[in-house]
């Protein structure tokens, strides 16, 4: 590796074979932020990161993701937490299972950026002239599909399945066959069982990336260059599946006729593993080649429904952030508008109730109903005798005589009598009501009332008939009462 010397700063080390995996390499590095994130926040969601491991459980996650993509049905978000969740079981037994399924959501949400209403990740890169270049990315996306919404790997996501290593699927896979047959030829079968693992995750790789290029084709024709990169990397994948179904049978074959001649166990276990590991490469090349058959009949199909299709904004709303706070800071006048048809659109087509031709008919020839008289069951008074009318205790008496009986001959202000009561005792509401209520009485009494009922009330009545009360100029307000206030006088002698 040649290093340089900077001219500008003798001390600065500069090499040129790094800086130009520069970029890179910062990109491959960017692709985990993600997972280191979701960790440095999981405190703030309750999850013990010292329980669960986070970044096993994104990468087993990404794992699943792309895995599915390979096959013909893809994982839905339900089944991916409940894997999520059942690895996170095995890795804390002791756990609540509550506590790994809240552990498997958190990495999924992570994973999705939940967080940013699943928009991609956005990071800047700074190059060498100061010019910033934003470099934005998903790991995991969501799609509708017949089974629900289903997990979607992104090719970044692809590459992080691939070990962060960014390399040609294609260059991959050649190179692991060619180690895998050196390892076969010195008869290192646990380390062909690895190689041919890493071999595999390659294949599924190539065939979750074919299998992402033939969905966006069904979405958007015109999001995929059928002209010249289409073409292109189906031509690559259907040489590259020939060469390695052929070679897949070749290995398979010499794997397979090597176990019966050998007498070591620990070679036979590994051998066995290595031949089915090598029967599940030779079954994703051989799903491969079907999906590059059937390849041209995908855009064939797609185009023929799109091309008269109306376009479609793809963009999805976030609710919360472009509905719900602009609304809210809106006039009452500007946001029914808005509320009334957002509603709509919500509640979905609501049809009349449709009156059939027989049935309107008979309900026309029907003759009038009769009104029916409803029995009326008049409220009766319950039984009031026994009943004692006087609900305040006499410690709310004595407490509010004391306070009226200091107003005097001068007139006191309401306000300040019932500044009078202490605030601290037990019955203070009570006695300050009873106050109130008492200099209202005084100052309109009702002329029909019953003077029976003034037999045992304690001495309220004659306290009551002992105030003189007028209207006064200044205010009362209290939380109990507000309005005019009102002039008290106690005559000590009954006025009324």
């Amino acid at each position: 590796m040649q290093v340089e010397t900077g001219e500008g700063d003798p001390g600065a080390l500069r090499s040129p074979s790094a800086e130009a995996s520069m970029r890179a390499r910062w990109r491959a590095l960017v692709l985990t932020d993600p997972v280191a994130r979701l960790v440095r926040n999981a405190a703030f969601a309750n999850v013990d990161d010292r329980r669960f491991d986070l970044r096993q459980l994104a990468l087993a996650a990404v794992d699943i993701a792309v895995a599915s993509m390979g096959f013909a049905r893809q994982v839905t978000l339900g089944e991916l937490l409940e894997s999520i969740a059942d690895l996170a079981v095995r890795m804390a037994p002791a756990a609540p299972r509550e506590a790994c399924a809240e552990a498997a959501r958190w990495v999924v949400k992570g994973l999705l950026n939940d967080a940013e209403g699943q928009r991609a990740f956005v990071y800047a890169f700074t190059g060498e002239d100061g010019r910033r270049e934003e470099f934005a990315f998903k790991l995991l996306q969501l799609q509708d599909s017949a089974d629900g919404a289903i997990v979607q790997a992104s090719p970044q996501a692809v590459m992080l399945y691939l070990s962060g290593l960014d390399l040609d699927v294609d260059d991959a896979e050649a190179a692991f066959s060619v180690v895998l047959r050196r390892q076969l030829r010195d008869r290192r079968f646990e380390a062909a069982g690895r190689t041919a693992a890493q071999a595999e995750r390659v294949s599924v790789a190539m065939a979750a990336s074919l299998t992402d290029l033939m969905e966006a084709t069904r979405r958007d024709v015109r999001a995929v260059d059928w002209s010249v990169d289409v073409p292109r990397r189906l031509e690559r994948a259907r040489e590259h599946v020939e060469s390695r179904v052929a070679e897949d049978a070749e290995v398979l074959n010499h794997v397979a006729a090597g176990i019966d001649t050998e007498t070591d166990a620990a070679v036979r276990q590994a051998s066995g593993e290595l031949v089915e590991t090598l029967r599940r490469i030779r079954q994703v090349h051989l799903d491969l080649a079907a999906r590059v058959g059937t390849a041209h009949t995908v855009f064939i199909q797609a185009q023929l429904s799109q091309v008269f299709a109306r376009p479609v904004h793809l963009r999805l709303l976030d609710p919360e952030r472009e509905l719900f706070h602009p609304v809210l800071r809106l006039p009452d006048a500007d946001a029914l508008p808005v509320i009334e048809a957002f509603g709509d659109r919500v509640l979905g087509l609501r049809v009349p109730r449709l009156l059939h031709l027989d049935g309107l008919v008979d309900t026309l020839l029907a003759p009038p109903r009769a009104a029916e008289p409803e029995d009326f069951d008049p409220e009766r008074p319950g039984e009031t005798e026994g009943v004692d009318l006087q609900s305040y205790p006499p410690s709310v008496i004595a407490e509010a005589t004391r306070v009226l009986r200091a107003a005097g001959a001068a007139p006191v202000p309401l306000s300040s009598l019932v500044s009078g009561v202490d605030p601290g005792g037990p019955d203070a509401a009570d006695a300050i009501e009873l106050i109130l209520l008492s200099a209202l009485w005084a100052y309109a009494p009702d002329a029909a009332a019953d003077t029976e009922t003034a037999e045992d009330d304690g001495g309220l009545t004659a306290l009551v008939g002992a105030l003189a009360v007028e209207r006064g100029d200044d205010v009362i307000d209290t939380p109990a009462a507000w309005g005019d206030d009102l002039l008290v006088r106690f005559t000590r002698e009954e006025t009324r």
